[in-house]
């Protein structure tokens, strides 16, 4: 079978002059009086593993299933590889989709699941068991190849379904929810087999996930989308380090978030009034902002220290009563009540097999972060 190769530009997104193997143009997408897809415009690149990441009802499988063309889009054009797909039916597209369901036929071996597309297309037997064969080595399922459904585990049927639709070799392969059947672990171990699989083969991936977790792990780049809309492309780092929005910002991943108004504007650092905080908050770089602009202050559990002793710091340090201490393994986390009445998420990583006098419920305690910690958002 022959391999794609992925795209030689390492990070094509960020070149002028990359031409985009998915093209989503002012795309939206209704139902009714409903709008499902709202004005999304979007560029995917050849070799992508790129992730559309939002709630429930924010649009994301919509639009995936426009461009699988399952469903027409209301206005708008979506181009694959340089074609409109507008007009063209789901068998005739460069593209396969994966659903969550895997949908494997449960009366069919492993083999015989994964042929039948080709078979289907009318495909030489021979040439389709040699094709079924390299993926199944590719997926690592060679051995299980003469076994049914029900005798795999959620694991080994994603894997099915996954050959199934990568062994028509597609330039597109759409997966909806793809791991969302599996356990945890199962789930993380899965995620490293379908980066290495789609780095081998260098296929377009374009995955609709739920899970923040999930995105950030195997994506190139993240869509986080909200009703309808596209509210901000990046990579995971900028997704996760500066979010653009509050939405975003407490979407992915767990977030602290404090309004503030500006009372000192400077070039090199600005300061906010926060009563939530109890005081103000101290930003080392400028912001464009303007006098007594409402403004929030975002920053990660895992930015903030925690101490029984005050911190030698002059800036942003506060304290409160720790309500809540859960041991999580690789980090503890805490709740931690300010002398505000806010309540602030702290996260400590647990580098030490055993801590002396670790720090518990009840107790007084200092918090710290850095005046580059923490982001300002607008809104």
């Amino acid at each position: 079978m022959s391999q794609p190769q992925p795209s030689l530009a390492p990070k094509p997104w960020l070149s002028s002059e990359a031409t985009p193997f998915v093209r989503i143009q002012k795309v939206t997408k209704k139902f009714g009086d409903f709008t499902a897809v709202d004005d999304v415009s979007l560029d995917i690149y050849r070799g992508e593993l790129f992730c559309l990441l939002g709630g429930s009802g924010c649009g994301k499988s919509t639009l995936l299933r426009m461009l699988a063309g399952f469903e027409t889009p209301t206005e708008g054009r979506i181009i694959i590889d340089g074609q409109d797909m507008a007009g063209i039916a789901p068998y005739d597209r460069p593209t396969n989709m994966m659903f969550q369901s895997y949908a494997l036929f449960p009366h069919m071996t492993v083999e015989a699941n994964v042929a039948y597309g080709l078979l289907r297309e009318g495909v030489r037997k021979a040439e389709a068991r040699e094709r079924v064969a390299e993926m199944l080595r590719m997926v690592q399922l060679t051995q299980f190849a003469r076994r049914k459904p029900h005798q795999l585990s959620g694991g080994q049927r994603q894997r099915v379904a996954l050959a199934r639709a990568l062994v028509k070799q597609p330039k597109l392969l759409l997966l909806d929810e793809p791991l969302g059947a599996l356990d945890k672990k199962l789930r993380e171990e899965t995620q490293y087999e379908l980066i290495r699989i789609q780095e081998t083969l260098g296929v377009t991936f374009i995955i609709v996930t739920h899970d923040q977790e999930e995105a950030m792990t195997l994506s190139t780049r993240i869509g986080v989308m909200n009703a309808g809309e596209i509210v901000q492309v990046g990579e995971p780092p900028e997704i996760y380090e500066f979010p653009k929005s509050r939405f975003v910002a407490d979407f992915v991943g767990s977030v602290n978030i404090f309004p503030g108004r500006v009372v000192e504007d400077e070039p090199d650092f600005i300061r906010l009034d926060s009563p939530e905080m109890g005081g103000t908050i101290h930003v080392g770089h400028g912001v464009s902002c303007t006098l007594n602009q409402q403004m929030w202050f975002a920053i990660r559990p895992e930015k903030i220290t925690v101490t029984r002793d005050r911190p030698d710091a002059e800036h942003n340090v506060v304290q409160g009563l720790v309500e809540e201490v859960l041991y999580m393994g690789n980090l503890t986390a805490f709740r931690i009540r300010l002398d505000s009445g806010k309540t602030i998420r702290a996260t400590r990583a647990n580098l030490s097999r055993q801590e002396h006098e670790p720090i518990s419920w009840d107790e007084r305690v200092w918090l710290h972060w850095g005046d580059t910690s923490g982001v300002v958002l607008a809104q």
